[in-house]
C-alpha cells in the first residue's frame, strides 16, 4: 500500500496537466458579446469618456473587448484577464499563465 501512494501521486502529476490541456485545447477567444453575456451586471455599466465603463457609485472602470477584460483602478493602475472559452465554460488567464473558471 505504501509503495503505490508514490506511483500514484507521480502517474498524477503526469497525466493531469495533460488532462488540463485536452480540456483548454478546445477553448477559443470569447468574443464581447458572449462574455457579457456570461458577466453578471454588465448591463449596469455606463461608459465614460475614458473608454472605460462604470456601475454607478463604484470607481473602477471596466473595458470589456474581443478575449479580454481589464480592470482600472482609482489608481489609474489597470489589470488585464484573458477570456477563452468552447461556447460553455469560459476561463479568465491572468498575466501569470493562472486560470479561473467563472
Amino acid at each position: 500500500m505504501m509503495r503505490t501512494l508514490p506511483v500514484l501521486a507521480g502517474f498524477l502529476a503526469i497525466i493531469l496537466p495533460g488532462m488540463a490541456f485536452a480540456e483548454t485545447a478546445s477553448m477559443r477567444t470569447a468574443n464581447e458579446s458572449e462574455i457579457r453575456q456570461h458577466l453578471p451586471g454588465t448591463s449596469e455599466l455606463k461608459e465614460s469618456k475614458n473608454g472605460y465603463e462604470y456601475r454607478d457609485g463604484n470607481k473602477n472602470g471596466y473595458k470589456i473587448t474581443n478575449g479580454q477584460v481589464c480592470v482600472l483602478f482609482p489608481s489609474k493602475k489597470t489589470d488585464c484577464v484573458n477570456v477563452k472559452t468552447d461556447g460553455k465554460t469560459f476561463q479568465m488567464i491572468d498575466k501569470k499563465g493562472g486560470r479561473t473558471k467563472f
